[in-house]
């Protein structure tokens, strides 16, 4: 029996319906649409009910989940209106939501993934950006290294004096370092960590992730990175820090780890979507080339006001509107 979906571009890691499996234990939902015998489109999301609202959005550690459509053959304009058309479908196909949220690469499908923003548009929805930075990684190390800013390459170099490099295999020992260092700035955690052990395993299984941590001598952590990749890219996904350790190169030391094995795998390193000016100082030292993500989102009033009310609540002013 033939595979409906073999028509469909590869999936990106975030699309595999394993790592949806994980990221959700299994409660993950999509839309798609068939053109005869095969499916043409497809879009997964997540869906929670809070406080009576219903919310459409990406799964904890998914940090990219456009629609995935095949474009069809022909020349670039028939690939665009078919891509337009399929998506529009897909949009159509969307059960009822106050909030929804997503963010995808527009660079997907040779390019052709841009138009998804107009088809999003085109039905009521807005389309921001966040940026992120990509390094080839396929470059010789040499090369890499030179292309980062001399701070950066001075912190290396300090880090890898003090600090040694270890895997670590046990997804709970990241999870609590992680909520500790936390615990320690009187922060809480932007995502549930309750599937990450359950992720880790499956990643591992398929040898596609892997802990990183920077150690002191004494074997104690100083902080740690959760990385994953497939075919094509590496993604730097989750990183802590502990805050009672003062030293300003391990997370870079980690970040360079993580490129050196994305230089052996012929990968592309993605550093993640960017949120923050002072984030993105920090990640354009390594040398990367910057890249905007679609950041789509759309909402019923009721949502944006519950979230208004909420913000003054904590900190005394509205919510102003982001594309965070």
């Amino acid at each position: 029996m033939k595979d409906s979906r073999q028509n469909l571009p590869k999936a990106s890691l975030f699309h595999e319906y394993w790592w949806l499996e994980a990221v959700t234990a299994g409660r993950f939902s999509e839309v798609e649409l068939k053109r005869g015998d095969y499916v043409v489109g497809r879009l997964p999301f997540a869906v929670i009910k809070r406080k009576g609202l219903r919310i459409l959005h990406m799964p904890d550690f998914t940090h990219l989940l456009g629609p995935l459509v095949d474009s069809g053959d022909g020349k670039p304009q028939t690939r665009m209106m078919n891509r337009l058309s399929t998506v529009g479908s897909l949009i159509k196909q969307l059960p009822p939501f106050d909030h929804f949220r997503l963010v995808a690469d527009p660079l997907a499908d040779d390019g052709l993934a841009a138009v998804d923003g107009l088809a999003f548009q085109s039905n009521g929805f807005q389309v921001g950006y966040q940026c992120t930075f990509h390094l080839d990684c396929r470059a010789d190390l040499k090369v890499l290294q030179a292309g980062m800013e001399s701070r950066v390459r001075q912190n290396i170099r300090r880090a890898e004096e003090r600090f040694t490099l270890e895997t670590i295999d046990d997804p709970d020992r990241f999870v609590r370092f992680y909520l500790d260092n936390l615990k320690k700035t009187n922060r809480k955690s932007y995502m549930s960590l309750d599937q990450f052990a359950v992720l880790f395993s499956e990643c591992r299984a398929r040898n596609c992730g892997l802990i990183l941590a920077a150690m002191q001598p004494d074997g104690v952590a100083v902080a740690m990175t959760f990385i994953a990749w497939d075919s094509e890219t590496m993604y730097y996904l989750l990183t802590t820090h502990a805050p009672d350790v003062k030293d300003n190169g391990s997370v870079s030391l980690l970040i360079w780890s993580a490129m050196k094995r994305a230089h052996d795998f012929g990968l592309i390193f993605d550093l993640d979507g960017v949120t923050t000016a002072g984030t993105a100082r920090f990640l354009s030292g390594f040398g990367g080339t910057p890249r905007m993500r679609h950041v789509i989102t759309a909402g019923r009033p009721i949502y944006n006001i519950v979230q208004s009310v909420k913000t003054i609540l904590r900190c005394g002013r509205p919510l102003q509107p982001t594309f965070d």
